[in-house]
């Protein structure tokens, strides 16, 4: 990027003058537009040598767009080229009717790089020239805006330094924008150059740091990956932190020949969509860690104006669930929450309120590990108050949406108002919070229609799995008397009884038989269950996992015992026996489909009740 240079102010671009003019040139004019849009630059050199006025910095037209726009618009590096050639620089600094100069109509609509490095060569001011609605609207502001991030890129690493520094609230969007677009790289680079830009605040009064708060992405939990996905992270190899080069479209093929084959090898390789995911991945995590050293290494000493934007950015990151920002810059400079020096640290107490209100465990968990929890619970005095009421109140349905059925919602639910009640004073968890409600009572009565849900839905699930249950238990009953082969007429033994794989039946048999029968039976009790709210915490999961889990087994040694008796059936006749494999595959199906359809659930009922849980209460001590 360029530095700071003792040059002029550009000019201010040139408006275009109010008139029209006549119908037939207009006419004409569109006879150009149409020769310009169909990349004929004969025709359009034609109509230029018959109109040269067109090319004046003066004419004006009812749309107000000059040929050098519309060959902008449509990406056509060669007309745009020849037009350079023929006219003033200044203009490249007309608007259009939409206020738009040549350079952010190339930035903003075809994106194409070397009609920008053209323009910039013919007139270097317009990389300064805004929008005309809007004085922030820079081109480089309008690439990212697009989306055109190559061109962005391309615009950065040309765009005077001082342009952002001499205007804090237009750099400070600038970075917001590149923020939130995703393009870290950009946002290290300049706040490594021009630190002030960090606590610099927009027209909106959004700081950089609140930004960076709200939208950095935290580190990544390596083991949410697929074992594939965790290992190319792992060994995958990623460019500079702060790399802004332009990528071209294409790859250059001069730089590429003096690569070797193993070299052309890991290119291709890399450009594999998995190996781009992870490679961008790994490397907006890199970018986001070096952001947040460079934010930590700022915050150390402040003024207090300064201590009061850090602050409310801390109190940002909470609410967006940012655990890296507020563990770090809090420890950084522990001042941001102190109890007495900050005010600031009630609204940080209601950000934890938040978390609970809207289920962020990762933020809750962080009260464990701060350090003022008692001393914040004993001077707000509604501070325990607060946290359970939101606790009682029902969870956000996006929430709960993500847990599978109502029985379980309930119980997180359950879960969620146990933590927080064994967080809080126990003078507190019996107090009036509403009305003559005490927290338990408000919790059962926002949750009363979602216990219904529950109630319901853990009934239809039993009384399903019962009616299945029950058909095992009279099959494997009836089978256990009419054996395979039958029985020996004089001594009444199974004629197959010396075999191993009889023994096999029987103890499949067997099996089936007590697992299915208890299976039932455990439905039965789900169904004659109260369904009292704490019910919904142990008593009735720890049901439906035994009643699934010995479901499945009687399933599954059922189909074993079927596929045996097969076999023994035809183990005389080697012809019949061939075909045992397609009947024992196909006998896999049900208890494949009940993998499939059911075992999700389980696995979720047995993580949920027994699992670790989304609460910790070994957190680091902060700040």
């Amino acid at each position: 990027m360029e530095g700071s240079s003792n040059s002029s102010p550009p000019p201010p671009p040139h408006s275009l003058p109010q008139g029209i003019v006549s119908g037939t040139e207009d006419i004409e004019m569109g006879i150009l537009y149409k020769a310009i849009s169909d990349n004929n630059w004969s025709a359009a050199r034609t109509f230029i040598d018959c109109y040269p006025i067109v090319l004046d910095v003066e004419f004006i037209t009812s749309r107000g767009e000059t040929p050098l726009h519309v060959a902008a618009k449509f990406g056509h590096v060669g007309i745009v080229e020849e037009l350079v050639r023929l006219v003033a620089p200044e203009y490249l600094e007309i608007y259009d009717a939409s206020g738009n100069t040549p350079l952010t109509i190339a930035a903003g609509y075809s994106g194409v790089i070397p009609i920008a490095q053209c323009l910039i060569n013919k007139n270097s001011n317009a990389l300064a020239i805004p929008i005309r609605r809007s004085k922030w609207e820079i081109p480089v502001q309008v690439a990212f805006h697009a989306c055109l991030k190559e061109m962005g890129r391309y615009l950065y690493t040309v765009t005077p330094l001082q342009l952002f520094t001499n205007i804090p609230s237009l750099g400070t969007r600038f970075l917001r924008t590149c923020i939130v677009t995703g393009e870290l790289g950009i946002v290290l680079d300049l706040l490594q150059k021009c630190k002030e830009l960090l606590f610099a605040v927009d027209v909106m009064t959004f700081a950089t740091i609140d930004m960076i708060a709200d939208h950095l992405p935290d580190s990544l939990d390596i083991s949410q990956l697929s074992f594939w996905k965790r290992w190319v992270y792992d060994y995958i190899k990623i460019p500079s932190t702060t790399t802004t080069d332009v990528q071209q479209d294409g790859e250059n093929y001069e730089a590429h020949q003096g690569l070797g084959l193993l070299h052309w090898l890991i290119s291709s390789i890399n450009n594999l969509s998995v190996m781009k995911e992870m490679c961008k991945m790994k490397q907006q995590h890199a970018q986001a860690a070096e952001i947040l050293n460079l934010v930590c290494e700022n915050v150390m000493c402040l003024n207090e104006k300064k201590k009061e934007r850090a602050s409310y950015a801390l109190i940002l990151a909470a609410r967006r669930e940012k655990v890296d920002f507020l563990l770090r810059v809090s420890k950084a400079n522990p001042e941001l929450v102190s109890l007495k020096a900050n005010p600031q640290l009630w609204s940080l107490v209601n950000a934890f309120v938040d978390a609970v209100k809207l289920r962020r465990a990762e933020i809750f968990n962080l009260l464990h590990g701060f350090r003022f929890k008692h001393v914040v619970a004993t001077t707000m005095n509604l501070y325990d108050v607060d946290l359970l009421r939101a606790a009682a109140d029902l969870g956000p349905i996006s929430y709960l949406n993500q847990i599978s059925g109502a029985a379980l919602q309930m119980q997180r639910e359950l879960q969620w108002f146990k933590a927080v009640e064994s967080m809080v004073e126990p003078a507190y968890r019996n107090l009036l919070i509403d009305s003559s409600f005490n927290a338990f009572d408000l919790f059962k009565k926002k949750h009363n229609e979602l216990r219904k849900e529950g109630e319901r839905w853990m009934k239809d699930t039993a009384s399903s799995c019962s009616v299945v249950g029950a058909l095992i238990v009279t099959i494997m009953f009836a089978v256990a008397f009419t054996v395979p082969g039958g029985n020996d007429q004089t001594k009444g033994y199974p004629i197959f009884l010396e075999k191993k794989l009889f023994k096999v039946f029987l103890i499949s048999d067997a099996l089936s038989l007590f697992s299915s029968t208890t299976s039932v039976l455990t439905f039965l009790g789900i169904l004659t269950s109260r369904y009292a709210e704490e019910d919904f915490l142990y008593s009735l999961p720890r049901k439906l996992i035994i009643g699934l889990s010995t479901l499945f087994l009687s399933i599954a040694t059922m189909m074993v015992a079927f596929s045996i008796t097969i076999v023994l059936m035809l183990q005389h006749n080697s012809s019949s026996l061939s075909a045992f494999l397609p009947i024992a595959m196909l006998g896999g199906v049900p208890v494949t489909l009940f993998v499939l359809l059911q075992f999700p659930l389980l696995v979720e009922v047995i993580s949920s009740t027994y699992g670790p849980g989304i609460f910790k209460k070994k957190v680091e001590k902060w700040p």
